[in-house]
């Protein structure tokens, strides 16, 4: 950012800080998901096993609280009836709308059983599709329609990806025969007042451009079109670019800059947003939301979902390793749930990608920790328990394999629309 243009940001972002990192989605989907229904089961087989017992984890399935954290839609509730099947038991609800954690629910459930075996995370639809499929959207079959989900989520990402694409749209880059590149900029994206909207995004003048375009009345291209403002453009920013947008933004006509607005090059934040005593936003997704809104791995539901996981985990142990849970055994398995809308069950079927394990044997306070990678590997051999009701007496249908080859997405592989 420039000086003037970092003097309109708000505190936490011009901070300089680090921000916690977060898995990357390259990583969580170098293999495929699971079906939620093969995952409960491999994932209590393997508390079950000597190794945790030696981590002094106590499992005993008669003494097991089964526990959730995620969203209240619908489209989700295999999961509470898979967690019914395997241990008999209604799964204690510790989840907000959103697949927000709730840090006061974890005082009743202790109470309630003194092994909370919890399974969590954030949610989002999933539309197959041979090309990738598409995030952010499911069939809703009571409303005959296709809408969001997560909505909340996609709520909060609505008013900031439209931001992006604004700007990708109508940032235009040019180069008039003989001169340097340019960039025309509309000034909303420079400063804030001049944007009508809550949700701001701001430019890096310092990392896109290099100097102000002088007006001289014999250069037609020095003459900015009202509203903009025109730059050179960074040497640095066009030796970045792959050749394939060098050459399309190397016309002499104007060009959009596109994907090419990557997070270095950009702020956004919401004016309206609720702000903590550290000046932070009390929605802690909106500390990376450039960085949802610009990934070219995964669009903006699925990307949300994944950060979201990360931070609501992190609300998780933080609370879980209060004094006053001290003498209880916790072990959560967190991920991105991922909901499909399958024709052939007429119902909703869950995917589970897992981002990792954390178990906190009685009388500890910090957990163990077991990535996704070296869970994968402990649980893919291990023979899941019989469910102490059968799983088809309780979901209404068969396991339907055919549905994980209906997901197609790869990191980079997908069709827009969430």
């Amino acid at each position: 950012m420039t000086k003037a243009t970092s003097l309109k940001l708000p505190g936490y972002l011009k901070m300089g800080g680090v921000l916690p990192s977060v898995l990357e989605t390259r990583s969580v989907f170098s293999e495929r998901p699971f079906l939620f229904q093969d995952f409960v089961g491999k994932g209590l087989a393997y508390l079950g096993s000597k190794e945790v017992q030696k981590m002094g984890f106590e499992f005993a399935p008669e003494k097991v609280l089964p526990s959730k954290w995620k969203c209240a839609d619908e489209s989700l509730f295999g999961a509470d009836l898979t967690l019914f099947a395997y241990t008999g038991h209604y799964p204690f609800d510790k989840g907000k709308i959103g697949g927000l954690f709730n840090e006061g629910s974890v005082g009743a459930a202790v109470h309630h059983g003194k092994i909370n075996v919890d399974f969590g995370g954030s949610h989002t639809g999933y539309l197959p599709g041979s090309r990738g499929g598409s995030f952010g959207r499911i069939w809703r079959p009571l409303a005959r329609e296709y809408s969001t989900d997560c909505g909340a989520m996609m709520a909060l990402l609505a008013p900031f990806t439209q931001a992006y694409k604004d700007a990708c749209e109508n940032i235009l880059i040019m180069r008039p025969r003989g001169k340097k590149s340019l960039i025309s900029i509309p000034n909303e994206f420079i400063h804030p007042s001049l944007s009508s909207t809550g949700v701001k995004l701001l430019v890096n003048l310092e990392g896109l451009t290099q100097g102000s375009v002088a007006f001289d009345a014999k250069k037609e291209f020095t003459h900015a079109v009202p509203g903009r403002s025109l730059f050179y453009a960074h040497p640095e920013f066009l030796k970045g670019l792959p050749p394939g947008e060098k050459r399309r933004l190397s016309a002499k006509k104007p060009a959009p800059i596109r994907k090419n607005l990557t997070p270095a090059l950009f702020e956004i934040l919401d004016e309206n947003a609720a702000v903590d005593r550290w000046g932070l936003p009390r929605e802690r997704l909106h500390l990376y939301m450039k960085y949802i809104v610009a990934d070219t791995i995964a669009p903006p539901g699925l990307k949300a979902a994944i950060i979201n996981t990360s931070i609501e985990h992190n609300r998780l142990t933080d609370t879980v390793r209060s004094p006053a849970f001290r003498p209880y055994s916790f072990a959560c398995f967190n991920g991105v749930f991922i909901d499909l809308f399958d024709e052939k069950v007429n119902n909703y079927v869950n995917l589970f990608a897992p981002l990792g394990l954390t178990i906190k044997p009685a009388g500890q306070v910090r957990e163990i920790e077991i990535t996704h990678q070296e869970l994968r590997r402990k649980i893919r051999r291990l023979k899941a328990p019989e469910p102490r009701i059968p799983l088809e007496n309780v979901l209404g249908y068969k396991r339907p394999a055919r549905v994980l080859n209906k997901f197609t997405y790869a990191p980079g592989r997908f069709e827009e629309g969430g």
